[in-house]
């Protein structure tokens, strides 16, 4: 029987306090940027200016596998021992020299400048993300979050933590730079900035979430087998924070659902959109019918591809006899295998037999605040609405005309594309028209509630 009345929440028993601050508290996404203070034209400049403004920190031999390719180590260069000087002071070492990470010749970084301020710029990690509500409401609802591992976490190599987060429990989502910010990759080894990170926090990291990085599945497909891609991005993410256990593939964010918008539409969903996107996200699982909005899109909107599946979903016709939810399961579970060959490969090198990291379990994801997830919810009705819309009027075809007949022009051409086929012929020989036309006239069939009609 239900009661009438809620108790006062301080006269529960502790136990039961302490599980509703715990239910309360889902997982969340942490969007962590990096905040540069002394730009590189500052650098050069204070580089060329003040004595000994280099300070290597020790936290640079964590990344070492991706810097000591790209920058010599020490030099022939003579030392001032060999004109007769001594010193008391040791030689400057930030790090234990070794062949897995070299001594950096301070006097090449000197004459380098953009990479020397890759390795020392200083700079503050930080995140928009909402603070957990509870750590701000008491001081036991505080207590009680800390004790389950809330802190202030991402600190630099000149800047201390700045960011709420829980390493066993919430999500760090990572941009993916612009193509033409390359320049942090001699320490990240990938195109997600991680050249800030402590390599202590990067330890702690159980789960993270990489945007635009859907397209390593695209890579694991049979079709690309023999060209044995070594997946370095994403090994080189996996071997920093060393102890992942969960890797979320992101394709799509809010952005991507405002791009799909058509132009009548932005203009009131940009408002909303910058209001609901300091709400917090949440993910759901990229479906065989994202790539459906490529292949049939709306008039007058600009359908994202998902990179997974490869442009208007060609790499999924070798998948056609399968569950849809088995497809990524598959895919994913063969990047991991891929991963695994990789991480073999690397630490059977004499110089990085002590190297280990975790493979994790991989998910394909959209990350979206509520708003998002709503408009691709409808997306998707819309594009199952329209194949299912040309299968009614190609069966009524068929069965006025008594035996199948083509699918209309119109059903599988739009009107925006070149006549060609040889336009859209993917490597298999098959076409963007007959993918539509697989769809109208098969694929459509398991999304529909009244066995095909």
């Amino acid at each position: 029987m239900a009661t009438s009345q809620f108790h006062n929440f301080l006269s529960l028993p502790l136990e039961i306090r302490q599980e509703i601050y715990k239910l309360a508290t889902p997982p969340r996404f942490v969007h962590v940027k990096h905040f540069t203070e002394e730009d590189y034209d500052t650098f050069k400049e204070n580089l060329s200016l003040i004595p000994n403004y280099l300070h290597l920190d020790e936290a640079l031999a964590h990344f070492s596998f991706n810097w000591r390719t790209v920058i010599p180590g020490l030099t022939n260069q003579p030392s001032l021992e060999a004109f007769g000087f001594s010193s008391s002071k040791p030689l400057y070492k930030p790090w234990e020299v070794k062949y897995s990470s070299p001594q950096i010749c301070l006097h090449w970084l000197a004459r380098n400048p953009q990479t020397a301020w890759q390795l020392v710029r200083k700079g503050y990690l930080y995140s928009p993300a909402p603070i957990p509500a509870l750590l701000h409401t008491c001081s036991e609802s505080r207590h009680e979050l800390i004790k389950r591992g809330y802190r202030l976490a991402f600190s630099t190599r000149s800047s201390g933590p700045r960011t709420w987060f829980n390493y066993d429990h919430d999500i760090l989502f990572l941009s993916h730079e612009d193509l033409w910010q390359t320049d942090h990759r001699i320490l990240s080894g990938c195109p997600w900035d991680l050249s800030q990170f402590d390599p202590e926090d990067m330890q702690r990291v159980r789960r993270v979430a990489l945007e635009r990085s859907g397209g390593s599945l695209f890579l694991v497909h049979p079709r690309f087998r023999e060209i044995h891609f070594k997946f370095h991005d994403l090994t080189s993410v996996l071997r920093l924070f060393g102890h992942i256990n969960e890797l979320f593939l992101v394709e799509w964010t809010d952005e991507h659902m405002l791009e799909m918008c058509v132009p009548e539409e932005k203009k009131s969903l940009k408002k909303r959109h910058s209001y609901d996107s300091r709400s917090s996200w949440s993910y759901q699982h990229v479906t065989e019918v994202d790539a459906l909005l490529q292949l049939f899109p709306r008039d007058g909107s600009s359908p994202c591809c998902v990179t997974s599946t490869g442009s208007c979903g060609e790499l999924l016709d070798d998948y056609r006899d399968m569950e849809v939810s088995s497809v990524f399961d598959l895919v994913t579970e063969a990047l991991r295998e891929q991963l695994l060959n990789r991480r073999s490969k690397i630490t059977s090198k004499d110089w990085d037999q002590d190297a280990w990291w975790e493979i994790p379990m991989i998910k394909t994801v959209h990350v979206m605040t509520d708003w998002g997830h709503d408009t691709l919810y409808q997306e998707r009705s819309n594009v199952l609405q329209t194949i299912a819309e040309h299968r009614q009027t190609w069966l009524v075809e068929s069965e006025t005309a008594g035996n199948d007949v083509p699918l209309s022009r119109e059903a599988v051409v739009d009107d925006a594309e070149d006549e060609e086929d040889e336009l859209y012929a993917d490597a298999e020989g098959a076409t963007v028209h007959a993918r539509r036309r697989w769809w109208i006239e098969k694929g459509i069939i398991p999304f529909l509630n009244d066995s095909g009609r």
